[in-house]
């Protein structure tokens, strides 16, 4: 390791970790984070809200599903609505997904224990 790798690993470990507190129920979903922590950050917008709409664009459109179907085969939300739209940008075309999730009663027994 470097001395520039330590010294950014120096400064993360020093970095306090804040909670997170969504002020609205758009999530950007994304390719560089895992579907894991897409997941996790979904029901915390979940418990936050009751709902959630996931928004990717392009290749993320994969991840969005994949998040909405895992919060769905584990009972914690049900999906209410599928949306897409395409979006013009220079000259090329890109796909926006909007994936509507809503908290089943069992969801926020099982978030509220996951996330306390």
């Amino acid at each position: 390791m470097d001395r520039q790798q330590q010294q950014q690993q120096q400064q993360f470990q020093q970095t306090p970790k804040q909670k997170l507190d969504p002020q609205d129920n758009n999530l950007q979903v994304s390719m560089r984070k895992s579907l894991k922590a897409q997941v996790f950050i979904a029901k915390i917008f979940l418990k936050k809200f009751g709902n959630v709409e996931l928004h990717a664009l392009g290749e993320a459109s994969k991840n969005t599903v994949k998040v909405a179907d895992t919060l769905s085969k584990q009972g914690i939300a049900t999906i209410t609505k599928i949306n897409s739209q395409t979006l013009e940008n220079n000259e090329r075309k890109k796909v926006k997904l909007i994936v509507s999730l809503t908290l089943t009663p069992e969801g926020r027994k099982r978030v509220d224990q996951e996330l306390n």
